[in-house]
């Protein structure tokens, strides 16, 4: 690397491990009605502003939430099922940090990292999975994305449950 070609690297384990807190702290220790209310803005397909986060001391990027249901199956979408679903991905990120284990991480062409640590709730037989997406293709604004994924791909793990 050249003085004239240098690159930013984003410490991913940093910024999934910032992601967590933040959630956590959102979501689940807040008081319900707080909690509630910024699921609402999210539902709505409203961007939650996070604060700010700097990268390698040179870029400060605006770090922001985002909640993409669509692929989600059955009534009812509501805060209890959003809140299970992401407890199983902090679960999960915590029991990956403790044990120093691989994050499963998925990155796309247009700057998007997926941390395939899925949180899978079911209801009434149906299952459910949401997945934390990081969008970092611009370093000036990062969106940290809850999105649920095609529940049928699946099924294999709900069988073997």
């Amino acid at each position: 690397m050249t003085d004239n070609n240098k690159t930013l690297e984003i410490n991913l384990v940093e910024l999934v491990n910032l992601a967590a807190q933040i959630l956590d702290g959102l979501f689940i220790r807040a008081k319900k009605d707080q909690a509630k209310a910024a699921f609402k803005e999210i539902k709505k397909g409203n961007k939650v502003e996070l604060g700010t986060v700097t990268i390698q001391k040179t870029i400060e990027s605006k770090l922001n939430l985002t909640l993409d249901y669509s692929q989600f199956v059955g009534p009812g979408f509501n805060f209890d099922g959003f809140e299970l679903a992401l407890k199983g991905i902090l679960g999960q990120i915590s029991e990956k940090f403790k044990a120093k284990a691989d994050l499963n991480v998925m990155n796309d062409d247009q700057g998007s990292v997926l941390i395939h640590l899925p949180g899978l709730i079911q209801r009434d037989g149906q299952l459910n999975a949401m997945v934390l997406i990081f969008n970092i293709a611009n370093l000036k604004e990062i969106t940290i994305q809850l999105a649920f994924v095609e529940p049928s791909q699946y099924d294999a793990v709900r069988k073997n449950a």
